[in-house]
């Protein structure tokens, strides 16, 4: 780290000065500084004066998602680049998190005695509620297409069970929900995977086990509902995770085998089918049950790298792709496999929208 602010320096023309004021400090230095403050303190931080609320907007818009772990009823921010903890954020008022974005949750028990379903912002405090979510309705994963805040906002569930699908959405605004349940033509059972839905270009795309993907349009998904895809590979192992993440314009996937083994493929588009990737540059992947993140880095070493919700004691645990093996900050911890790594299952990866 210390060669990257030299080199940050030296751009800015700094190197060899003893002193400099806080508004010569280049942006990059100081959202770095800020990256140790904990998050409670950051609207008095921006508060401050105008520089100091330009380096809050910066390190907002190029901070990496932190894993909120819960435990003890309480939820801990957890920043995977310095392997450090935050200070724990007062618990919501429930603990089934359904998915996560635009630094909003989405939570609800989804049970018969507590139907209620809503947005939390677990920064602010805020509370958005939806409409009570509809009795003996099962669904499997859940996404919305933007912020809460917006009156576009979608949000919908789907569960498809080998060849039957339920969909649920409703729009902000809306009272009810619109409930749909039809068929789908194909031979071989959709089994869903354990990611969430994913939004791209007004089409929400559910992935399953085998890398086939189930599309449609929120606004009519009874007449647009259709199976596409082929598998990710003919030598696919069944007992394997699948994940989906949104990258620009691009859609990523991963698979990870029950010995930890990692694949990454981007979906080609015209063909509709997923193209092995044996790299991911300076990209980071963050994945997790209930919201995945991808993010470009512009420091060398710190890309190709692919975080989860995994820990070898209290330390998290990424994948390199350069090295093929699951590592701990500091190499402390190195394997070619899972066996000796703990999951924290109910938690997700969250990135702050100041």
């Amino acid at each position: 780290m210390e060669e990257e602010i030299t080199a940050i320096k030296k751009s800015y023309g700094m190197v060899g000065e003893k002193s400099s004021p806080w508004s010569r400090l280049p942006l990059e230095i100081a959202s770095w500084i800020v990256s140790y403050l904990p998050y409670k303190n950051h609207a008095t931080f921006r508060a401050t004066c105008k520089s100091w609320s330009s380096v809050i907007a910066f390190h907002v818009q190029h901070q990496s998602p932190l894993l909120l772990l819960f435990y003890e009823d309480q939820y801990y921010p957890f920043n995977p680049i310095n392997n450090t903890y935050e200070m724990p954020i007062q618990k919501p008022p429930t603990t089934k998190i359904l998915y996560s974005n635009f630094g909003w949750l989405l939570m609800g028990t989804l049970l018969d005695y507590d139907p209620s379903i809503f947005f939390f912002n677990i920064f602010t405090n805020e509370r958005l509620d939806l409409p009570n979510f509809p009795l003996d309705m099962l669904i499997s994963k859940f996404s919305f297409s933007s912020s809460p805040t917006s009156s576009d906002c979608f949000v919908v569930g789907v569960r498809i069970l080998g060849k039957a699908a339920r969909i649920v959405l409703i729009k902000l605004g809306e009272k009810d929900w619109t409930i749909v349940e039809m068929s789908v033509g194909i031979r071989k059972n959709f089994l869903m995977s354990e990611c969430n839905l994913i939004f791209h270009n007004g089409q929400c795309f559910c992935l399953d086990l085998y890398g086939r993907l189930a599309i449609f349009d929120p606004k009519d998904p009874e007449g647009t509902l259709r199976i596409y895809g082929k598998p990710f590979s003919r030598k696919l192992k069944v007992r394997q995770q699948a994940f989906m993440v949104q990258s620009d314009e691009e859609l990523l996937s991963a698979t990870i085998s029950e010995e930890g083994q990692i694949c990454i493929y981007k979906l080609h588009f015209s063909k509709m089918n997923w193209i092995n990737m044996t790299n991911l540059d300076y990209k980071i992947l963050y994945l997790s049950y209930f919201g995945s993140w991808i993010e470009t880095t512009k420091f060398k070493g710190v890309g190709n790298k692919i975080y989860f919700p995994k820990f070898q004691a209290d330390d998290m645990v990424f994948y390199s792709l350069d090295t093929k093996k699951y590592h701990t900050c500091g190499d402390k911890f190195w394997s070619e496999n899972l066996y000796s790594l703990s999951e924290s299952m109910y938690s997700t990866w969250i990135k702050p929208m100041f």
